[in-house]
């Protein structure tokens, strides 16, 4: 397909082969569906749940991401048989809601396993591919929340800041290190998915403002939208930040605000009573 959403495919989509961790539910399902548009050559989703999507074009692999010795059984099982994937989409998240209190060791190693781990196993395995060849493109999914902080998700938001550490070091490196500039970095930092991982809870639950004005100004994402703009800088061979809502893009100067401005933010929004409505409607599922 030479043109989607308006723009001119850079890449021969029928010679790409997809490499995708968490692609059975969530934002990973919609990449899938809007990667399987793009008729790609094959996409290999790597995701410790069934999917539901059964194409020729895609493979599912069971694989338990947290375990780094299935993980890197598997990526040696692709590069032997499709040899160096020319896409990889770092996708695959756990969010684990506890206090600093009641988290342990072994809760924060289980989250970064999921969120961070897997990242530099992937990276390992497949880099020197793309260094060798010079070409390809390498998504991952952070989050806004590696930049900001949210009270009983501290697991989430360090695994998400190391998340962005490491890719702006992996941007370094690419360039400087390897030279191997036609290599596409694009690092995801998105604010609210309307997803399960978060109990599809929008703002304006927890908020102290009339919901109209918390979801005009804190509207959550819809997957099927991100993914969309995900393949947008993959048919451009962009490299950058994807930052969506709008509200995100200020997360930069959010904390050089006065503490006490902050203090009245964050109550008027709620967004330390956020996650406790989070996990009351994962409780009901």
């Amino acid at each position: 397909m030479a043109y989607f959403l308006g723009c001119q495919s850079k890449i021969d989509w029928n010679n790409q082969v997809v490499f995708l961790t968490g692609g059975s539910n969530g934002l990973g399902k919609s990449l899938v569906k809007e990667l399987l548009v793009m008729r790609p050559k094959l996409i290999i989703n790597v995701d410790i749940a069934d999917n539901d999507i059964t194409h020729e074009r895609l493979q599912t692999i069971n694989c338990d991401i947290a375990d780094s010795t299935q993980l890197q059984s598997v990526c040696k099982t692709v590069i032997k048989e499709h040899g160096t994937p020319t896409v990889v989409i770092l996708n695959a998240g756990a969010f684990d809601a506890k206090s600093l209190v009641d988290s342990t060791t072994r809760d924060f190693r289980n989250t970064l396993d999921v969120n961070f781990t897997s990242h530099l196993e992937i990276l390992n395995a497949f880099l020197p591919g793309f260094i060798e060849r010079n070409s390809g493109h390498i998504v991952s999914i952070a989050s806004i929340l590696g930049e900001l902080h949210a009270a009983q998700a501290a697991t989430y938001c360090a695994s998400k800041a190391a998340v962005i550490s490491l890719f702006q070091c992996l941007r370094v490196d690419l360039k400087h290190l390897h030279n191997a500039r036609n290599v596409k970095t694009s690092l995801v930092l998105p604010g609210l998915i309307q997803t399960q991982l978060f109990g599809n809870v929008k703002h304006s639950k927890s908020s102290r403002l009339p919901s109209w004005l918390t979801d005009l100004a804190l509207p959550s994402i819809n997957p099927n939208d991100l993914a969309r703009r995900i393949i947008v800088d993959l048919n451009t061979r962009s490299t950058g930040d994807i930052r969506s809502p709008y509200f995100v893009h200020g997360a930069s100067w959010y904390y050089h605000l006065p503490q006490f401005v902050l203090d009245i933010l964050e109550y008027w929004i709620g967004v330390h009573d956020y996650i406790d409505h989070v996990k009351a409607a994962i409780k009901k599922e």
